[in-house]
């Protein structure tokens, strides 16, 4: 029976799932897991990928998902494979699969979605969740979340969170600015104009750096007000996103919806305190090493922003809590949490 990765995640620009079904991939791979990766004939975004890529087909996204890659797996490995699908999705038509679900954003709130992804999702989701062998998820709110409104069983899902690398690239942005971080895709959810319209509240020569792409699947626009203390850098390599953690203030994120939230414990290991909005999956992953603020509410945002920028000693023992936090996660254990789940079956002619 093999292994095979669902590897459309390597052809696009990476955000937070790309980013887990990469590093996922790679610490499988040091775990000396023999696994194929297939992805589409596309340029790939990460380099120096220590795995063997198949890549095929003639298509991209959805349909090389939903049809050539389907097709190829049945030409090539007959019925004698389990697909991982580690981004959202999975090949409609296959039952041998285990899916990973990161959040139900698009049916908490389609709205932040552009009509077409939300749709989509909010067809094909509950027909792989219940087709799939077994479900992973990133946390346990996440997991409350594929039960109630999915329908799953609790039993087929298990929780395997996010991690950071723990490589920290040596620091290549240089400025003398003070400045407080926020890390996010330019998505609704994220809360940007809250937080935006909150530290034009603030009387501070400290500056507001937002570090995020946009998308099209996500409704946003951002308007920083014409403040000159606010810069939108867009997306930016992991080099100099470390490097940007390691001389911010704090890491501001205020997001109102989560699955897990991947920034709060980079900024961690990079010794970055973390002022948090105060949602469960956020509470879930940060637990002491950060302060709340209400994520719906701008004066409490910006009163969290003014106390980790005059607070020293609070910004001290933060760093401190962070880097044991962060030290708790890592892709070894989540590799290894993935393989006792293949482990713990016994592989057939039928799949899982």
């Amino acid at each position: 029976m093999k292994i095979v990765v669902n590897g459309r995640f390597l052809t696009q620009q990476p955000t937070g799932v790309h980013r887990y079904a990469y590093e996922m991939c790679c610490a499988m791979h040091n775990c000396n897991l023999q696994f194929d990766i297939i992805a589409p004939k596309r340029k790939l975004y990460h380099n120096n990928i220590p795995f063997n890529v198949t890549q095929i087909g003639r298509c991209t996204s959805h349909i090389w998902e939903q049809i050539e890659l389907p097709l190829y797996l049945t030409k090539h490995y007959k019925q004698k494979y389990i697909l991982i699908n580690f981004t959202g999705l999975a090949p409609i038509i296959l039952k041998n699969t285990i899916l990973t679900i990161h959040d139900l954003s698009f049916i908490e709130n389609p709205k932040w979605f552009s009509w077409s992804y939300s749709t989509l999702y909010k067809i094909i989701t509950p027909i792989v969740a219940n087709r799939a062998k077994k479900i992973i998820t990133v946390s346990n709110f996440s997991r409350g979340e594929i039960v109630n409104k999915l329908g799953v069983d609790n039993k087929k899902i298990i929780v395997i969170p996010n991690a950071v690398s723990n490589k920290i690239e040596e620091n290549d942005v240089t400025n003398n600015d003070k400045y407080i971080l926020a890390v996010s895709s330019i998505d609704p959810r994220k809360n940007l104009t809250r937080l935006i319209n909150a530290f034009c509240n603030i009387n501070t020569d400290v500056k507001l750096y937002i570090i995020g792409a946009t998308n099209k699947v996500f409704n946003a626009n951002i308007n920083i007000n014409n403040n000159n203390n606010i810069k939108l850098l867009g997306y930016v390599t992991d080099k100099q996103l470390s490097s940007y953690y390691s001389n911010a203030i704090a890491l501001i994120y205020p997001s109102i919806y989560e699955g897990f939230g991947i920034p709060v414990l980079e900024a961690m290991q990079c010794k970055c305190p973390v002022v948090a909005a105060d949602i469960p999956p956020l509470k879930e992953v940060c637990q002491d090493a950060a302060i709340y603020c209400n994520p719906y509410n701008e004066q409490s945002i910006a009163a969290q922003i003014k106390t980790i920028i005059e607070d020293n000693k609070l910004r001290t023992h933060l760093i401190e809590k962070g880097l044991n936090r962060a030290a708790q996660f890592s892709w070894h254990n989540s590799a290894m949490l993935f393989i006792e789940l293949l482990n713990s079956y016994t592989i057939t002619k039928n799949g899982l």
